[in-house]
């Protein structure tokens, strides 16, 4: 991803960086999650994290739409629910 990212916009990578960041492949989100963490992985919290990690700042949600993502439900209907009469 990290090298179409790069093609895309024909942005040339330092050599010296270049050795440093090699070639990997993507690892889906969830060989991070271990029992120490498992109980944060929500699925609408790994889908915010894949959003915003993205290489590709097109790709990347704006802050307004970020905040839109279904991640922020809880604390949305908890601020609703608060400020109700």
């Amino acid at each position: 991803e990290l090298n179409a990212y790069l093609n895309k916009y024909r942005i040339e990578l330092d050599p010296h960086l270049a050795a440093l960041v090699g070639r990997h492949s993507r690892k889906p989100w969830t060989k991070f999650i271990n029992a120490e963490n498992q109980h944060l992985a929500l699925p609408e919290a790994i889908d915010f994290l894949d959003k915003l990690l993205r290489y590709d700042h097109q790709e990347r949600p704006t802050a307004k739409e970020a905040m839109a993502h279904p991640y922020f439900n809880p604390v949305r209907n908890a601020e609703s629910s608060r400020t109700r009469p």
